[in-house]
């Protein structure tokens, strides 16, 4: 999986030329992405010869990393302001990063793993009465 600065600048609407913010959607990408591939089952991650599915984690990643950079973003002073005159909206707004992140969250989640299965523990869940107990593998399929 390869994100890149400028697919990043794309789908958060910054221009290709301006590059005030290159440095921190590498540090970005170079933080979130490692973290995103571990959260993906290796079934998926490593079914290269599958472009269609490496196209949908992909972008589900690139999604999740640009909202991230917009609610960095949204957190610096003046980034939040906007105005709206009539049905006419200008200036920085939120709205978009949330879009980011939801549509990010909906793509990779049939292709995520628990992290339990990720580390190879087991955690009990809850215990009912008597000796029998709920696990990430009895629970799994509910």
């Amino acid at each position: 999986m390869t994100i890149t600065v400028d697919d990043v600048k794309r789908k958060c609407m910054i221009a290709g030329d301006d590059d005030s913010h290159d440095d921190s959607i590498e540090a970005l990408i170079a933080e979130m992405q490692p973290a995103i591939e571990f959260t993906i089952d290796p079934l998926y991650l490593n079914e290269t010869g599958d472009a269609k599915l490496q196209a949908l984690l992909q972008l589900g990643a690139l999604e999740l990393i640009a909202a991230e950079f917009l609610a960095q973003r949204w957190r610096e002073a003046g980034f939040a302001e906007e105005f709206q005159a009539g049905g006419v909206r200008v200036g920085q707004f939120w709205e978009r990063g949330k879009q980011l992140l939801e549509l990010g969250t909906a793509r990779l989640a049939p292709f995520r793993r628990s992290l339990a299965e990720a580390s190879g523990e087991t955690r009990v869940i809850a215990s009912a009465p008597g000796d029998r107990q709920f696990t990430d593998d009895t629970m799994r399929g509910w």
